[in-house]
Order: structure tokens, then C-alpha cells, then sequence
């Protein structure tokens, strides 16, 4: 064999080296970047954990995209279904979640936290909706969970068409005036599903004397997402409460749990007249609610703007907990004949608590300072219930 040939065979076995070579680092790259790629693709239970995580924060636009996803891809996973009804309810997208939790009962139909889910909102719903619906579920409840109190307890006003309150409060003043002491009742009828209107009578007694006031009002369900209230009220020979009483509200539900609305009030005294604005704007997540308000009055040249924080938190026994915490000016009458622009700083904690089906208990502590004039330390107690 000449050198020639033996030089040409082996740059052909250099070339094939060099080729196998090539291909096998080409190969290797694709399997790493596959690998790669794998682990950049998060599983679905690292999805789901990551929409839980969301909802819990309060990133309900997020989490529900994930949970819209996950439920589309395993329509047949209970876990999905309950995560994405909880975040629709907890977002305050209550109707929406009903379906949903029902799909996942009707898949794990023992899975007890589905159906007390499923019962709060149908509860939270039952206002807008009919009562039959509700009662078939607490009859369903009981045969599957003989046992269980959740299903018994609930909010003595919900599915009710009459409801009922009585009140009474003391406040004691720091500047040696008498105390402040009032008594409330009040009874409201649902002329429909969507309509609720409502009588009530007070007797207040301030600087050594008493008013009586009588006042009606009245909500209405207007569409899936509008709330119109309005009232009035009328004291005779007031010696500190107003003539007439006038209010006009308006309220809107908006996705992820938000509300906001707008509310005049018009109060004529015997020598001035008292117009008030307000603004409000709320959130629902979860079992809590946080609320700011902000309210302006005028009484003549003079303008008076006060501002509230609320904060409540709802528990699964129906029982609720708030604080409202608020500051700035306020028109009020701080004396017989005097009304007067003051400042103003309160604080008020209260909370209402089901005793059964049909009653409820309130309280409240709260303390209130009128500028230079007094501080007032309040309690106040409540009954309720429904029928």
C-alpha cells in the first residue's frame, strides 16, 4: 500500500472520529437542556401549593388563574376544586365557588371541610337567593355528618323573613356630667328576597334630658352587584337630636372582594341644618374584612372631615370580632342648643356571637373624645335574632 492511500484512509478514520465525536456532545446537549427545561416546568402540586400560598396572601387575580388552570387540566382533583372554591369565596366571588365546591362534594362526598366551605357561602349567598336551596343542604349535612354542630350554627338573621334587635348603651362623661344612656329597637321584615325594609324607635337621654326618635329604612337589591339604602328619622320637641334625619346610600360589589359605595345624610336642627358626604371603600379576604370611610359635614362656611379604619374578622362559629378605630372633626351637638365643629378621636371594639339558630348576642367597648369638651367611655350590649 503506498503512502499516499494509507495517508487518505486515515484522515477518513480522523473525519469519522471527529463526526461520532459531534454527534455525541450534540446528544449529550439535548439532554441536558431537556433535563433542563423539566426542571424549569413546575409540577402541578408545586402549582397548586403556589396558588394556595397566593389566595392566603390576598393575590386573589393570580390565584385564581392558576386554580382555573389546574381545574382544567384534572377536572377529577378535589384538591384543585376545594383550593379554587375557597379562593373564589375568599375574594367574595361567593356564587361563583358554589358550583365549584359542589363538584368537588359531589367527588368526595366525606370530605367534611368541602361541605362546611360549601355551607358558608350558601349561607353568605342566602340573601340574594332562596332559603329552600339552603335548608336541603342542612338537611343533606345532617344525614352525612349526624354528628357535627357546623351546619347549626349560623347568623340568626340569614333566611329570615322577619328580623329583630334590641340595644342598650351607657356613656360616662370625665367632666362630672351625667351619663349618656340610650335604648334601641328595631324590626325589619324581607318583603323579597332582595328587599328589606325596617322600623325602629330610641330613646336617648343626654345633659339631664331625654329625646325620642322613631325612624323607618330600607335596602334594596338592585342587579347582581348594586345595593341602594336610604331612611329617615323624626324626634319630637328634640332637645338634642335633630328634627328630621335623612339618609341616602349607594354600594357596589366588585371582583376580588371589594366594595365600594357613597352615602349623604341630612341633618335639620331647630336653628341649623348638618349636610354630610361620604365615601367608603371595603375588602373581603378570607375571614377578615378591612374597611375605610371618610365622611365631610357642613354646618354653614364650615367644613368638618373625619376618618375611620375598620377592621372584622369572622369565624367559622358565626361569631365576628371588629375594631374601628377613628379621627379628624366631626359636627355634633356637645350641649343643649350647642352644635359645634370639634375634633374628634375614638376607638370601639365589638363583637356578636350566635347563641342558636334563632338569637344572637353583641357587645361593644368603646371610648370617644369631643375635642376640649369631654371623653366619653361607652358599653353597650345587644340582642338579635331572626324568624
Amino acid at each position: 500500500m503506498s503512502a499516499r492511500c494509507a495517508t487518505r484512509r486515515f484522515v477518513a478514520i480522523e473525519y469519522g472520529l471527529l463526526l461520532l465525536l459531534l454527534f455525541t456532545v450534540a446528544s449529550v446537549a439535548r439532554a441536558n437542556q431537556f433535563t433542563d427545561d423539566s426542571a424549569l416546568t413546575p409540577s402541578p402540586d408545586h402549582r397548586y401549593q403556589s396558588a394556595r400560598a397566593a389566595a392566603q396572601a390576598g393575590d386573589f387575580e393570580w390565584a385564581l388563574q392558576e386554580y382555573a388552570k389546574l381545574t382544567q387540566e384534572e377536572p377529577d382533583n378535589v384538591d384543585y376544586l376545594f383550593g379554587y372554591g375557597q379562593a373564589l369565596f375568599w375574594s367574595n366571588d361567593v356564587r361563583r365557588s358554589i358550583p365549584i365546591l359542589e363538584q368537588a362534594r359531589t367527588l368526595a362526598p366525606d370530605y367534611e371541610d368541602v361541605w362546611k366551605l360549601e355551607y358558608r357561602a350558601r349561607v353568605t349567598a342566602t340573601h340574594n337567593s332562596s332559603s329552600e336551596s339552603l335548608e336541603q343542604f342542612r338537611q343533606m349535612a345532617a344525614e352525612r355528618f349526624p354528628s357535627a354542630e357546623w351546619y347549626r350554627e349560623t347568623d340568626s338573621t340569614v333566611s329570615k323573613k322577619y328580623r329583630w334587635e334590641f340595644s342598650a348603651s351607657r356613656e360616662q362623661l370625665d367632666n362630672d356630667a351625667p351619663d349618656w344612656e340610650q335604648a334601641n329597637a328595631l324590626f325589619g321584615r324581607n318583603l323579597t328576597d332582595k328587599a328589606l325594609v325596617t322600623l325602629s324607635a330610641s330613646t336617648v337621654s343626654r345633659f339631664g334630658t331625654t329625646d325620642t326618635q322613631l325612624g323607618s329604612s330600607a335596602s334594596l337589591d338592585v342587579g347582581e352587584n348594586w345595593t341602594v339604602i336610604g331612611g329617615f328619622a323624626v324626634s319630637s320637641s328634640p332637645n338634642f337630636l335633630p328634627e328630621t334625619e335623612i339618609n341616602l346610600g349607594l354600594s357596589r360589589r366588585f371582583e376580588h372582594g371589594w366594595v365600594g359605595g357613597a352615602r349623604l345624610r341630612r341633618r335639620d336642627y331647630e336653628d341649623a341644618s348638618v349636610d354630610s358626604f361620604g365615601l367608603i371603600t371595603e375588602r373581603y379576604f378570607g375571614k377578615y374584612r378591612i374597611a375605610y370611610s371618610m365622611d365631610s359635614a357642613h354646618l354653614s362656611s364650615e367644613q368638618a372631615l373625619v376618618h375611620a379604619l375598620t377592621v372584622n374578622f369572622y369565624a367559622d362559629s358565626g361569631s365576628q370580632l371588629g375594631v374601628v378605630l377613628a379621627a379628624g372633626e366631626e359636627v355634633e351637638v356637645v350641649g343643649p342648643g350647642q352644635l359645634l365643629k370639634t375634633d374628634v378621636d375614638s376607638v370601639a371594639l365589638t363583637g356578636r356571637h350566635p347563641i342558636n339558630e334563632h338569637l344572637g348576642f353583641g357587645w361593644q367597648l368603646a371610648t370617644h373624645r369631643q375635642g376640649q369638651f369631654y371623653r366619653r367611655n361607652a358599653i353597650g350590649i345587644s340582642l338579635s335574632g331572626g324568624f
